[in-house]
């Protein structure tokens, strides 16, 4: 398996378990439930990583992201997240911008070869991403510090641990 292939296994690895979690939300007001005060919930972390990846498609194939600034005070680094759902876009209309925006840093990542991968990061990236591979292995560990965080909330609601489950379900 090249480095691509790992790339993109665990980007969508990610996205599939942060999918069936958020899935699993029923009632519209369990979008903004937080287990504690100062924790981040199901709506900020949806919108938090579809704008992650958008910052991402920015920083490697600038054409293909789009603006979001409108979303950085709900969404954006250091943003808090807010205690009514109302202060939000729709959750169909969040869950179809991290649809969107994975998929466009997918066809970036589609788009690269492996000596690509190995490129410098353009000027002002944070020194924990030097190549243009690192950028793509920062999304894949990024997204599951959130899942974790969503995996909190999902038990809260009562759902069964996704390791519980039988493989498929």
């Amino acid at each position: 398996m090249t480095l691509k292939e790992r790339l993109r296994f665990g980007l969508e690895h990610a996205r599939r378990v942060t999918n069936k979690l958020l899935d699993e939300i029923q009632e519209p007001n369990d979008w903004v439930l937080r287990p504690t005060p100062n924790a981040n919930h199901a709506m900020w972390i949806a919108g938090h990583l579809a704008l992650t990846d958008n910052r991402f498609a920015i920083m490697l194939d600038p054409p293909s992201a789009i603006d979001l600034d409108h979303l950085k005070d709900l969404f954006g680094k250091f943003s808090q997240p807010q205690e009514e759902l109302s202060a939000y876009p729709s959750v169909k209309e969040v869950r179809e911008l991290m649809r969107d925006r994975r998929q466009n840093f997918l066809r970036i990542l589609d788009n690269c070869s492996e000596e690509d991968l190995e490129q410098p990061t353009p000027e002002g990236a944070p020194p924990f991403m030097p190549n243009v591979g690192m950028v793509f292995q920062m999304a894949a560990w990024h997204e599951p510090i959130h899942t974790g965080q969503l995996t909190i909330i999902h038990r809260i609601l009562g759902n069964t641990p996704l390791a519980d489950r039988p493989v498929g379900k």
